[in-house]
This record gives C-alpha cells, structure tokens and sequence, in this order.
C-alpha cells in the first residue's frame, strides 16, 4: 500500500468545491474522490462500531465504508479492497487511507485526494491522520454562498440561519488551521475570473507540474453529472463569470443588509466589503434581537401553559 500525502479540497458548501474538484480530477496525475465524509459518518461514530480488534466490528465498518463508497461512485474492487484492509493494521486512519489508495489506484494516477466540503470544521483531525497531507480551502462571498443555499434542500430555512453557517465555518477554520504550511486558500472569484494563475499556484502548492488539461475539465466531467445533486450540475459546466454577481440579483437588500450584518467580521477579514451602511447594519441587529425576545416570550408563554 502507498504512502499517501492525500489532498483534501474543503469549504463551507456552496463555494465552490465540485468546481475545484472537477479541476484538479481533470490533471492527468491526479484523482479527487467524492465525499466521503470520513469524520463524520466513520470517525465520529467509532463509539458505535466499537474496538476494531473484534472481527464483526471491523467487518461491519469495512462493509459500511464500501457502501458509502458505493454511493458515491468510487467504483473500488470490493474483493481487493477486503483482502488488503485484513492485512494492515486496524485503525480508522489506516482505512481512510487505504480507501483513498484504492481509489487512486483504480485511476492509475500519482496524487489522489478527496472532497467533503465539511472537513473544513476537522482539518485537524485529518492531519493528526495524514501529517503529510495538503489541504486546500475555497472561500467564497457569503452572500452568493447563502442565496445558493435557497436552491439546496438542505438550506437552514432562514437567510439570518444560512449566513450563520458560513460564518461558523470560516471562523472554525481561521481558529483551527493545519499546521506546517499544509493550507492553501484559494477565493472562488479569483478561480473564476483568473483560472489559469490559480489553478498554478495550486500545482505549486501541490508540487505538480501545471497542466492546460485543468482548464478543460468539463470535457473530462460531462458524464459525472449527479442527477441526485442537480445543483452541482454548473461544476461540470464551462466557467460562467455570471456566477460572481447573481445573488445581486436574486438577494433583496435586506437580505443582504442579514447577510453582512451576521458575517460582517469574518467577511473583513477575508476582504469582502459590506454594501450596507452602518445605520442599515444597526437597524438590523435591533430587528433581530427584538425578534430573538419575541421567540423567547413566546415559548415561555407556551411552557405556561403547558404546565
């Protein structure tokens, strides 16, 4: 089994990661696998599994992950991946990683990598399991992030809800960074509007030669569109700069004013300007606490009566 320095490609959902994924898949030495999800669905419910010296445990983690590799498309050899998972050491990273070698593998390529946009939250983690792995953060417009999440199913319902999430993740990530020079941020606007030098200094970040083939990725990505994900279907699409100024459009101004107002630090930090005035930014923070004391009032009065 190879030693791998695994690239994880990470973002608040919605910036950009199919994108960027579809990229990087399109250099002929590399392969980004799909969400896997690892920390979540296998890492954080080992207590579930139980210890992995126990044969049923391991089997049943083993056939759990192939499922999940299943539905996402990995197209692994479910007989080889078996017999090599009984011949290394018992660990989740262990598995992770020969997951990845495996799919790597069946790409017949050099890097391999993967995509959960929510490994931002668990960067971390994942370096305590691959201290040598790179990781690359797509950050992008909180607005544009959270007037796409109107189109997903699984949006927190509310604009002020949507805009707290992206807030979460950027300030979960700038508080809990890889160490070692082992992160690379990239902004979404500077990947569409500028592909080419980003896509470079990704290589260079990577240390893999640039290859013109990135730029066309759509070519390679056309039959990958998932049918059950409609909305990643434009990541398989040319580059559309349209994409940088729709929420303008499709945003109301008071939205936005929620937008600015919920990630108005993190947003500074990461050199996106607010549209709303300051006055318009106090207006809403008193909005929302006077609707925040309003919803307490409310369940107190119903607990009351419960009662």
């Amino acid at each position: 089994m190879l030693t791998l320095a695994p690239i994880f490609i990470v973002g608040c959902p919605r910036s950009g990661t199919t994108l960027l994924q579809h990229m990087l898949d399109a250099h002929p030495a590399v392969a980004i696998a799909p969400e896997t999800r690892f920390v979540r669905h296998f890492w954080f419910q080992r207590e579930q599994y139980g210890p992995l010296d126990n044969d049923d445990n391991y089997r049943a983690l083993i056939q759990a992950l192939l499922e999940r590799a299943a539905s996402i498309k990995m197209e692994l050899d479910v007989d080889d991946f078996c017999v090599a998972a009984q011949s290394i050491e018992r660990s989740y990273p262990n598995l992770f990683n020969l997951l990845l070698c495996h799919f790597g593998k069946k790409q017949a390529v050099l890097r391999v990598g993967e995509k959960t946009p929510q490994h931002l939250l668990h960067m971390q983690t994942l370096q305590e399991f691959f201290p040598q792995a790179r990781f690359i953060h797509i950050i992008r417009d909180p607005r544009a992030v959270v007037s796409s999440w109107r189109k997903v199913p699984w949006s927190r319902g509310s604009i002020h809800g949507d805009a707290r999430v992206w807030q979460r993740y950027m300030a979960t990530a700038q508080q809990f960074p890889p160490t070692n020079g082992a992160l690379h941020t990239l902004h979404y606007e500077a990947l569409i509007t500028n592909p080419e030098a980003s896509l470079q200094a990704i290589c260079d970040f990577l240390d893999l030669p640039f290859d013109k083939a990135m730029l066309n990725y759509h070519r390679k990505n056309q039959e990958k569109v998932n049918i059950v994900e409609p909305w990643k279907s434009n990541a398989s699409k040319p580059i559309n700069p349209e994409t940088l100024t729709l929420w303008q459009q499709e945003m109301s101004a008071e939205d936005i004013t929620t937008v600015e107002l919920i990630a108005k630090e993190e947003m500074a930090k990461l050199g996106y300007a607010t549209i709303a005035s300051n006055w318009q930014l106090m207006q809403k923070s008193a909005e929302l606490k006077t609707r925040r004391a309003l919803r307490k009032v409310r369940y107190f009065l119903r607990d009351a009566i419960s009662r």
